[in-house]
């Protein structure tokens, strides 16, 4: 009985060894405004979504001053989404053209994260864009 026991303790040790000693990545993600118009300087924060899932946010602050965050997930493909959000009249809303701003401030797609990956996203208000720089 006492051999058995160990037995079924050492194998579910070793799946929970495993499981644990998956490898994870780091994916920094760098978010800043251009062309603010006075006055809708709004305080902001960036959120990141891997296959759906939220894992992390910058800190909340006015649009005109650089954002960062890192975050880690397992390596390997993914789906990632990086959506900035504004703060509005009490409440957090998407930054985008559905929501009457100028520009879609997000990034959409497939990464394939082996160590570390680096988001730098730009949003351009007076040209109305997202500049994505993935390296």
């Amino acid at each position: 009985m006492k051999k058995s026991f160990l037995l079924i303790a050492l194998i579910i040790s070793i799946f929970t060894f495993n499981a644990y000693s998956q490898k994870r990545g780091t994916i920094t993600v760098n978010a800043s405004y251009k062309g603010i118009i006075e006055g809708y300087d709004h305080m902001n924060k960036t959120v990141v979504f891997v296959d759906g899932v939220k894992v992390g946010e910058t800190s909340k602050q006015l649009q005109s001053k650089p954002n960062s965050c890192k975050v880690s997930v397992p390596r390997g493909k993914h789906d990632l989404r990086i959506i900035n959000m504004a703060y509005y009249e009490g409440s957090w809303e998407e930054h985008t053209i559905a929501n009457e701003y100028s520009l879609d401030a997000l990034y959409e797609g497939p990464v394939n994260l082996k160590k570390k990956l680096t988001v730098n996203l730009v949003f351009d208000i007076e040209k109305e864009i997202t500049e994505a720089k993935l390296k």
